[in-house]
């Protein structure tokens, strides 16, 4: 059982809202190792961060992408009936533009077990995905496509869920190079 202690106000990280203008993502099945989970925390903090680094398969990594500023968005859900609780991760950007990379990226992972890293502006990473369970596209929440008139948005919006038992921030690196 984890020691329970004060709960003190600790903004000295920072508290700004939204996440990063990049995220990253890969493949589920192309993960090698998932970060583990705490065994036995003897803390809170401890309680609430996983050890160890993501990392991916011989010649895999993970990608970046970007998201129009102020438009993306990580939440988390509480769901479940008591003595059933667990969590749903939100992710949900914006991608301006209808390039061929975009529709090629909806169409890559509309259907497809997803892996993502999330930054958010404080500098804390959030991991969607495990060995069991991965992140899925659900839906464009904020439209996609040209828009109405020449002031609306043009591009695709995406939002990608990650159910879990518990919550954890990651503490280790993005694997940006191919791994060997």
């Amino acid at each position: 059982m984890i020691d329970l202690t004060d709960i003190d106000k600790d903004l000295e990280n920072g508290n700004m809202g939204g996440i990063a203008q990049y995220v990253y993502f890969g493949y589920h099945k192309d993960v090698a190792n998932w970060p583990a989970i705490p065994a036995a925390p003897a803390s809170l903090e401890v309680g609430a961060a996983l050890t160890g680094n993501l990392t991916m398969k011989s010649q895999k990594r993970m990608f970046s992408l970007y998201l129009t500023d102020d438009s993306g968005e990580f939440t988390i859900e509480p769901v479940g009936e008591k003595d059933s609780k667990s969590f749903v991760m939100h992710l949900k950007l914006f991608h301006p533009g209808l390039q061929k990379k975009i529709l090629g990226f909806m169409n890559a992972t509309c259907n497809e077990n997803m892996a993502f890293i999330v930054p958010d502006n404080n500098g804390q990473l959030f991991v969607m995905g495990d060995a069991i369970r991965p992140a899925t596209f659900e839906n464009s929440p904020d439209g996609a496509g040209t828009g109405k008139t020449t002031a609306d948005k043009r591009g695709l919006s995406f939002e990608f869920t990650y159910k879990c038992k518990k919550l954890y921030a990651y503490e280790g690196t993005v694997p940006l190079t191919a791994a060997i």
